[in-house]
């Protein structure tokens, strides 16, 4: 039995580091390509570099790629894809992993500065809200009349296995 265990561990310790190599190397990939590119993409395919998120406050700084599929949440924080782009009119969506690139959100308060630095802008938000919700209460994600930004992560943050509900933080533009 004990063999059991150590061996559950060994491949939990393994799959823990290929998730996390693979999430470093493509954030390195991803700030090397932001910082390279030399034309905003104005309609990015799924796994494109859509900006970096930063919130300064919390030490927070993620590269955000299009697409919120599994493959996508393991290498960075996704943009849904239809959601308004950053610093464009409408709700921008990102989601990320509460236990990898949205770890610190949960210190997040209100005033809070959201950066997102795409190629050749950059956009602020301010924070004015942050909540949990349940996981079919989607009209977080629905279009809005000016410029926002809606983060998404699962909650509880300590959660172990799939979360019960969803933790979202929504900024608009600074003027």
């Amino acid at each position: 039995m004990q063999w059991f265990f150590w061996t559950l561990a060994v491949l939990n310790i393994g799959y823990w580091a290929s998730l996390s190599l693979k999430g470093r190397w493509s954030q390195a990939e991803g700030a090397r390509e932001l910082d390279r590119a030399e034309t905003a993409n104005l309609s990015p395919a799924v796994g494109d570099v859509v900006g970096r998120l930063e919130i300064p406050r919390l030490s927070l700084s993620t590269v955000v790629f299009e697409g919120a599929d599994p493959d996508v949440l393991e290498r960075g924080a996704g943009h849904l894809p239809g959601s308004a782009l950053p610093g464009d009119r409408g709700n921008t969506v990102v989601a990320a992993h509460r236990d990898t690139f949205f770890r610190s959100l949960r210190g997040i308060r209100v005033g809070d500065v959201v950066r997102i630095h795409r190629r050749h802008k950059d956009i602020a938000y301010v924070v004015q809200s942050a909540r949990v919700v349940e996981p079919d209460e989607v009209d977080v994600m629905q279009p809005t009349p000016g410029p926002a930004l809606t983060l998404i992560t699962c909650y509880p943050f300590r959660y172990i296995g799939p979360a019960p509900e969803r933790f979202v933080v929504r900024a608009v533009l600074t003027p």
